[in-house]
Protein backbone atom coordinates (compact mmCIF):
# COMPACT_ATOMS: atom_id res chain seq x y z
CA UNK A 1 0.00 0.00 0.00
CA UNK A 2 1.18 3.35 -1.08
CA UNK A 3 1.94 6.08 2.46
CA UNK A 4 0.12 8.99 1.92
CA UNK A 5 2.13 12.51 2.42
CA UNK A 6 1.13 15.10 4.21
CA UNK A 7 2.40 18.36 3.91
CA UNK A 8 3.24 20.14 6.75
CA UNK A 9 2.53 23.47 5.35
CA UNK A 10 -1.04 23.04 3.31
CA UNK A 11 -1.00 26.25 1.68
CA UNK A 12 -3.05 24.25 -1.22
CA UNK A 13 -5.92 24.00 1.45
CA UNK A 14 -5.70 27.76 2.98
CA UNK A 15 -4.91 29.36 -0.60
CA UNK A 16 -8.87 29.57 -1.56
CA UNK A 17 -9.86 31.10 1.43
CA UNK A 18 -7.08 33.60 2.03
CA UNK A 19 -7.76 34.89 -1.44
CA UNK A 20 -11.49 35.31 -0.58
CA UNK A 21 -9.89 37.28 3.02
CA UNK A 22 -7.74 39.44 0.58
CA UNK A 23 -10.92 39.83 -2.02
CA UNK A 24 -13.01 41.04 1.03
CA UNK A 25 -11.15 42.46 3.58
CA UNK A 26 -6.97 43.21 2.83
CA UNK A 27 -7.66 44.93 -0.52
CA UNK A 28 -10.88 47.24 0.47
CA UNK A 29 -9.11 48.64 3.68
CA UNK A 30 -6.00 49.17 0.80
CA UNK A 31 -8.09 50.76 -1.01
CA UNK A 32 -9.75 52.97 1.39
CA UNK A 33 -6.22 53.99 2.76
CA UNK A 34 -4.77 54.86 -0.47
CA UNK A 35 -7.94 56.95 -1.38
CA UNK A 36 -7.38 58.63 1.71
CA UNK A 37 -3.64 59.85 0.88
CA UNK A 38 -5.25 61.36 -2.41
CA UNK A 39 -7.68 64.23 -3.73
CA UNK A 40 -10.78 62.71 -5.33
CA UNK A 41 -13.14 64.70 -6.90
CA UNK A 42 -15.45 63.62 -9.19
CA UNK A 43 -14.95 67.27 -10.81
CA UNK A 44 -11.19 66.71 -11.44
CA UNK A 45 -9.66 64.84 -13.81
CA UNK A 46 -7.28 63.80 -12.21
CA UNK A 47 -6.35 61.98 -7.93
CA UNK A 48 -2.89 64.10 -6.93
CA UNK A 49 -1.32 62.55 -3.75
CA UNK A 50 -2.37 64.49 -0.68
CA UNK A 51 -0.93 62.54 2.05
CA UNK A 52 -2.34 63.35 5.38
CA UNK A 53 -4.11 67.18 4.22
CA UNK A 54 -7.63 64.74 4.07
CA UNK A 55 -7.29 63.58 7.72
CA UNK A 56 -6.09 67.52 8.38
CA UNK A 57 -8.77 68.49 7.12
CA UNK A 58 -11.50 65.91 8.64
CA UNK A 59 -10.01 66.20 12.09
CA UNK A 60 -10.19 70.07 12.18
CA UNK A 61 -13.90 70.55 11.03
CA UNK A 62 -16.40 71.76 12.72
CA UNK A 63 -18.49 68.57 12.87
CA UNK A 64 -15.89 66.22 13.63
CA UNK A 65 -16.01 66.70 17.69
CA UNK A 66 -19.65 66.69 17.94
CA UNK A 67 -20.09 63.76 15.72
CA UNK A 68 -17.46 61.73 17.34
CA UNK A 69 -19.12 62.74 20.59
CA UNK A 70 -22.63 61.79 19.65
CA UNK A 71 -21.65 58.52 18.10
CA UNK A 72 -19.17 57.77 21.37
CA UNK A 73 -21.79 58.14 23.63
CA UNK A 74 -25.13 56.41 21.31
CA UNK A 75 -22.67 53.21 21.25
CA UNK A 76 -21.95 53.12 25.29
CA UNK A 77 -25.44 53.24 26.02
CA UNK A 78 -27.07 51.11 23.11
CA UNK A 79 -24.75 48.01 23.32
CA UNK A 80 -24.41 47.22 27.31
CA UNK A 81 -28.57 48.04 27.41
CA UNK A 82 -28.57 45.66 24.09
CA UNK A 83 -27.30 43.14 25.43
CA UNK A 84 -28.47 43.24 28.66
CA UNK A 85 -32.35 42.97 27.06
CA UNK A 86 -31.49 40.37 24.76
CA UNK A 87 -30.52 38.54 27.29
CA UNK A 88 -33.54 38.45 29.11
CA UNK A 89 -35.42 38.04 26.03
CA UNK A 90 -33.27 34.74 25.38
CA UNK A 91 -33.97 33.48 28.78
CA UNK A 92 -37.90 33.87 27.86
CA UNK A 93 -37.75 32.36 24.83
CA UNK A 94 -36.19 29.17 26.42
CA UNK A 95 -38.84 29.11 28.82
CA UNK A 96 -41.56 26.91 28.32
CA UNK A 97 -45.02 28.78 28.39
CA UNK A 98 -48.04 28.97 25.77
CA UNK A 99 -47.54 31.18 22.90
CA UNK A 100 -43.74 30.35 22.46
CA UNK A 101 -43.81 29.09 19.45
CA UNK A 102 -45.58 32.28 17.68
CA UNK A 103 -43.11 34.64 19.93
CA UNK A 104 -40.25 33.51 18.39
CA UNK A 105 -40.60 34.41 15.14
CA UNK A 106 -42.54 37.67 16.19
CA UNK A 107 -39.26 38.47 18.20
CA UNK A 108 -36.87 37.82 14.88
CA UNK A 109 -38.90 40.55 12.73
CA UNK A 110 -37.65 43.46 14.00
CA UNK A 111 -34.18 41.59 12.87
CA UNK A 112 -35.51 41.10 9.20
CA UNK A 113 -36.74 44.63 8.41
CA UNK A 114 -33.82 46.80 6.82
CA UNK A 115 -32.68 49.56 8.97
CA UNK A 116 -34.27 52.65 6.78
CA UNK A 117 -37.42 50.93 7.11
CA UNK A 118 -37.32 50.65 11.26
CA UNK A 119 -36.15 54.31 11.54
CA UNK A 120 -39.60 55.37 9.37
CA UNK A 121 -41.71 52.83 11.54
CA UNK A 122 -40.16 54.32 14.95
CA UNK A 123 -40.59 58.10 13.26
CA UNK A 124 -44.05 56.92 13.28
CA UNK A 125 -44.19 56.18 17.16
CA UNK A 126 -42.17 59.23 18.20
CA UNK A 127 -43.45 61.94 15.58
CA UNK A 128 -44.34 64.63 18.08
CA UNK A 129 -47.22 65.68 16.48
CA UNK A 130 -49.24 62.73 14.98
CA UNK A 131 -46.99 59.75 16.64
CA UNK A 132 -48.52 56.76 18.14
CA UNK A 133 -46.91 57.16 20.84
CA UNK A 134 -47.83 60.57 22.01
CA UNK A 135 -51.41 59.20 21.31
CA UNK A 136 -51.43 56.59 23.67
CA UNK A 137 -50.20 58.56 26.49
CA UNK A 138 -52.71 61.36 26.07
CA UNK A 139 -55.84 58.69 25.40
CA UNK A 140 -54.77 57.14 29.15
CA UNK A 141 -54.08 60.73 30.51
CA UNK A 142 -50.53 59.91 31.30
CA UNK A 143 -49.85 63.52 29.62
CA UNK A 144 -51.48 66.54 28.82
CA UNK A 145 -49.42 67.82 25.40
CA UNK A 146 -47.47 66.40 22.96
CA UNK A 147 -44.37 65.44 23.86
CA UNK A 148 -42.04 66.45 20.90
CA UNK A 149 -39.53 63.40 21.36
CA UNK A 150 -37.75 64.12 18.11
CA UNK A 151 -37.26 67.86 18.37
CA UNK A 152 -36.00 68.63 21.58
CA UNK A 153 -32.02 67.44 21.71
CA UNK A 154 -32.08 64.89 24.53
CA UNK A 155 -35.69 63.14 23.38
CA UNK A 156 -34.24 62.98 20.31
CA UNK A 157 -30.97 60.78 21.58
CA UNK A 158 -33.41 58.78 23.50
CA UNK A 159 -35.42 58.07 20.63
CA UNK A 160 -32.79 56.78 18.45
CA UNK A 161 -31.35 55.07 20.81
CA UNK A 162 -34.73 52.84 21.59
CA UNK A 163 -35.09 52.48 17.74
CA UNK A 164 -31.72 51.27 17.02
CA UNK A 165 -31.85 48.53 20.42
CA UNK A 166 -35.18 47.52 18.97
CA UNK A 167 -33.02 46.52 15.14
CA UNK A 168 -30.61 45.02 17.44
CA UNK A 169 -32.27 42.78 20.13
CA UNK A 170 -33.29 39.84 17.50
CA UNK A 171 -29.89 38.47 16.52
CA UNK A 172 -27.98 39.54 20.00
CA UNK A 173 -31.08 37.22 21.32
CA UNK A 174 -30.18 34.32 19.02
CA UNK A 175 -26.18 34.16 20.43
CA UNK A 176 -27.41 34.47 23.65
CA UNK A 177 -29.96 31.92 23.31
CA UNK A 178 -27.64 29.45 21.43
CA UNK A 179 -25.22 30.15 24.61
CA UNK A 180 -27.81 29.52 27.15
CA UNK A 181 -28.81 25.97 25.68
CA UNK A 182 -25.12 24.46 26.11
CA UNK A 183 -25.94 25.11 30.54
CA UNK A 184 -27.02 21.90 31.73
CA UNK A 185 -30.65 22.14 33.73
CA UNK A 186 -29.24 19.58 35.74
CA UNK A 187 -26.36 22.62 37.41
CA UNK A 188 -29.94 24.90 38.06
CA UNK A 189 -31.64 21.72 39.50
CA UNK A 190 -28.50 21.08 42.08
CA UNK A 191 -27.96 24.91 42.61
CA UNK A 192 -32.12 24.89 43.59
CA UNK A 193 -31.92 22.15 45.65
CA UNK A 194 -28.74 23.85 47.94
CA UNK A 195 -30.96 27.41 48.41
CA UNK A 196 -30.22 29.18 45.96
CA UNK A 197 -32.51 31.92 44.38
CA UNK A 198 -33.14 33.78 40.88
CA UNK A 199 -30.48 36.08 41.28
CA UNK A 200 -27.51 33.56 42.99
CA UNK A 201 -28.46 31.32 39.97
CA UNK A 202 -28.15 34.00 37.31
CA UNK A 203 -24.49 35.64 38.56
CA UNK A 204 -23.13 32.21 40.08
CA UNK A 205 -23.92 30.29 36.58
CA UNK A 206 -25.72 31.74 34.17
CA UNK A 207 -23.20 34.43 33.53
CA UNK A 208 -20.45 32.70 34.40
CA UNK A 209 -21.24 29.61 31.89
CA UNK A 210 -21.69 32.52 29.03
CA UNK A 211 -19.44 35.15 29.46
CA UNK A 212 -17.42 34.72 26.45
CA UNK A 213 -20.48 34.83 24.13
CA UNK A 214 -21.79 38.17 26.24
CA UNK A 215 -18.38 39.87 25.35
CA UNK A 216 -18.20 38.74 21.63
CA UNK A 217 -21.87 40.18 21.88
CA UNK A 218 -20.92 43.31 23.13
CA UNK A 219 -18.29 43.52 20.72
CA UNK A 220 -20.60 43.09 18.10
CA UNK A 221 -23.30 45.66 19.20
CA UNK A 222 -20.64 48.51 19.52
CA UNK A 223 -19.74 48.08 16.37
CA UNK A 224 -23.26 48.14 15.03
CA UNK A 225 -23.09 51.38 16.87
CA UNK A 226 -20.35 52.82 15.48
CA UNK A 227 -21.50 52.34 12.23
CA UNK A 228 -24.99 52.51 11.92
CA UNK A 229 -26.51 55.11 9.99
CA UNK A 230 -29.74 54.29 8.38
CA UNK A 231 -31.92 53.78 11.06
CA UNK A 232 -30.82 57.04 12.87
CA UNK A 233 -31.37 58.86 9.76
CA UNK A 234 -34.34 57.97 8.27
CA UNK A 235 -35.29 59.45 11.85
CA UNK A 236 -33.90 62.67 12.48
CA UNK A 237 -31.43 63.26 9.55
CA UNK A 238 -29.14 64.07 12.43
CA UNK A 239 -31.24 66.79 13.79
CA UNK A 240 -32.13 68.51 15.60
CA UNK A 241 -29.57 70.76 15.44
CA UNK A 242 -27.23 68.24 15.10
CA UNK A 243 -27.78 66.43 18.34
CA UNK A 244 -28.50 62.82 16.60
CA UNK A 245 -25.53 63.09 13.76
CA UNK A 246 -23.55 60.66 13.49
CA UNK A 247 -19.69 60.06 12.04
CA UNK A 248 -21.16 57.60 9.90
CA UNK A 249 -23.31 60.61 8.04
CA UNK A 250 -20.49 62.06 7.56
CA UNK A 251 -18.49 59.15 5.89
CA UNK A 252 -21.88 59.51 3.27
CA UNK A 253 -22.11 63.02 3.14
CA UNK A 254 -18.15 63.81 1.97
CA UNK A 255 -18.41 60.86 -0.58
CA UNK A 256 -21.94 60.95 -2.11
CA UNK A 257 -22.90 64.17 -1.18
CA UNK A 258 -19.54 66.52 -1.86
CA UNK A 259 -18.39 64.03 -4.04
CA UNK A 260 -15.15 64.25 -2.19
CA UNK A 261 -14.19 60.10 -1.92
CA UNK A 262 -10.45 61.46 -0.36
CA UNK A 263 -11.94 63.08 2.38
CA UNK A 264 -14.78 60.03 3.04
CA UNK A 265 -12.18 57.51 2.72
CA UNK A 266 -9.89 59.26 5.04
CA UNK A 267 -13.07 59.55 7.64
CA UNK A 268 -13.91 55.56 7.16
CA UNK A 269 -10.32 55.24 8.34
CA UNK A 270 -10.36 56.86 11.57
CA UNK A 271 -13.96 55.43 12.39
CA UNK A 272 -12.37 51.96 11.91
CA UNK A 273 -9.55 53.03 14.16
CA UNK A 274 -11.71 54.03 16.40
CA UNK A 275 -13.91 51.25 16.63
CA UNK A 276 -10.19 48.91 16.90
CA UNK A 277 -9.39 51.09 19.51
CA UNK A 278 -12.73 50.43 21.60
CA UNK A 279 -13.03 47.14 20.98
CA UNK A 280 -9.25 46.52 22.41
CA UNK A 281 -10.16 48.60 25.53
CA UNK A 282 -12.88 46.46 26.03
CA UNK A 283 -11.14 43.27 25.75
CA UNK A 284 -8.11 44.88 28.02
CA UNK A 285 -10.48 45.77 30.44
CA UNK A 286 -11.86 41.86 30.93
CA UNK A 287 -9.26 39.77 33.33
CA UNK A 288 -7.36 37.54 31.06
CA UNK A 289 -9.09 34.48 32.49
CA UNK A 290 -12.47 34.59 31.25
CA UNK A 291 -11.64 34.40 27.87
CA UNK A 292 -9.43 31.40 28.33
CA UNK A 293 -11.16 28.13 28.43
CA UNK A 294 -11.13 26.41 32.18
Amino acid sequence: MQEVKYSRYPIEWLFPVLILVFLFTAFPVGYAIWNSLHQILLVLPVTPFVGLKNYKEVLTSPYFKEALLNTLIFTVTTAPATVVISLGVARLLLTKFFGRTVLRPVVLLPWAIPGSVAGILWLWIFHGQWGLLNGFLLKFGIIENYIPWLDNSRLAKFSVSVAHIWTQVPFASILLMAALTTISQEVYDAAAVDGAGPLRRLFSITLPQIKVMLIITLIYECIMGLTTYDTVYSMTAGGPGGATTLLSYFIWAEAFKLLNFGTGAALGVIMALITFVLIMAILKAIPSDILVKE
